[in-house]
């Protein structure tokens, strides 16, 4: 039995929950998981305890409003260590896409083999996956071939240079965001990237199904990656740039590696952060006004540096006025991997940040999480909201007048 992870019972966690609020179920907050743990029902846990336990976004806003500061996220990727390998609904579907993300050959072919078949009108009209691969870049065609895009930057490592971690969207799917930041750090920053070809998935989605193991193998994999250099580390996705920061954690029981690992952690820089000084010096303007919507990623929103940065880098953009929701932010429903197993009470908790967003009237929703932009880009075109899409870097790019226009995943709803 796992020990009583000693609750308070005050319920604090229950009106701050996403999935709680449109799921009313005791067992689905955080007081009645802390409950389920430290009962007899965890020593062996049924298909109906595994199932409780996936169902939680891994937001944080239970452990950020907790009086008692438990660290339940902790305890619930705990809890799902001793699930079986296909826990919770559509398990092979999130482990199959689990398993690409750490593989990166193997997402590679999987993004490859799902154009063509967009290429060859394979797919039904109304296939979901239809609607995920509108969402990416036409980087495939040629005649009749497929080809994928090399990434931007230096791979070797130059004096002076900012070394990039990509992340999966921006190396895989949406490699405009990856073009953007290499743009905006040499045009704003005066910096170089070195962009190492041999970096992976940041292991985030191995962490929060449980499966430690593959985090660490990632985490010495990214490590090694950017050993050759000892500067900066700029990420463009704040859930990967919250993650990177916590790769000591994975090695509390190796004193050699957590060295190692605190070294990388110091290094990483997010990307509203990265660019702050830099926009607030130049002042990019633009020669017409927009309202923006910045989604907070809730891997930033719980700190007060990663609710302000953002903030401060739009505010410094001439000529855009930022909406202020009366709700405050709110999470999409994205959560990962949870998306895949829960799609349709993801899209409930979408559907109330949506119309929360909507309500001050938005042209265009600007995020840095990789999950929250196709959550949004997604979500937008399911619900027929007509607004635009983009990713932060993608948008600092067009102000800068380098942009490319619209890149897929970006347009309005419903073209």
């Amino acid at each position: 039995m796992i020990s009583n992870p000693s609750c308070a019972w005050c319920g604090a966690c229950t009106v701050v929950c996403p999935v709680f609020r449109v799921d009313v179920r005791e067992s689905l907050t955080a007081r009645g998981k802390m409950h389920l743990l430290g009962s007899r029902l965890a020593e062996r846990p049924s298909a109906t305890f595994q199932d409780i336990f996936s169902r939680c976004l891994l937001c944080g806003a239970c452990e950020d409003t907790c009086p008692r500061h438990l660290p339940i996220r902790e305890l619930v990727i705990g809890a799902r260590s001793g699930f079986s390998a296909f826990y919770g609904r559509h398990g092979v579907r999130k482990t199959l896409a689990r398993l690409a993300l750490s593989r990166t050959p193997l997402l590679e072919g999987l993004v490859r083999a799902g154009i063509v078949l967009q290429l060859l009108d394979a797919l039904p009209a109304d296939s979901g996956l239809r609607l995920k691969l509108g969402l990416l870049e036409p980087r495939f065609v040629s005649a009749g071939r497929t080809r994928a895009t090399a990434l931007p930057g230096d791979r070797t490592c130059r004096p002076g240079s900012v070394g990039y971690f990509t992340g999966c969207l921006a190396r895989h799917l949406q490699p405009a965001v990856a073009r953007a930041t290499v743009r905006l750090a040499g045009d704003l920053a005066g910096r170089r990237c070195f962009v190492p070809a041999d970096q992976g998935c940041c292991g985030l989605a191995a962490l929060s199904a449980g499966r430690k193991d593959e985090a660490r193998r990632l985490a010495r994999r990214n490590m090694e990656a950017f050993a050759g250099a000892d500067g900066p580390i700029l990420t463009s996705c704040a859930s990967c740039s919250a993650h990177l920061a916590t790769y000591p954690e994975l090695f509390r029981d190796d004193p050699v590696l957590q060295d190692r690992a605190r070294a990388f952690a110091g290094r990483v820089r997010e990307f509203s952060e990265f660019f702050l000084g830099p926009v607030e010096a130049a002042g990019p303007g633009r020669d017409e006004q927009v309202r923006v919507h910045y989604h907070d990623p809730c891997h930033l929103r719980f700190s007060a540096r990663g609710r302000s940065a953002p903030r401060r880098l739009l505010d410094a953009i001439g000529r855009v006025q930022r909406t202020r929701p009366a709700a405050g932010p709110l999470c999409c429903g994205q959560g990962g991997l949870f998306h895949l197993g829960y799609p349709e009470l993801s899209m409930e908790v979408f559907r109330r940040c949506l119309e929360a967003a909507m309500a001050e009237e938005p042209e265009l929703v600007v995020t840095t999480c990789s999950g929250c932009l196709m959550q949004w880009q997604q979500g937008a075109v399911h619900e027929a909201v007509t607004v635009r899409v983009l990713h932060l870097a993608v948008f600092l790019d067009e102000c800068l007048g380098q942009g490319g226009g619209s890149v897929a995943g970006t347009a309005e709803a419903g073209s």
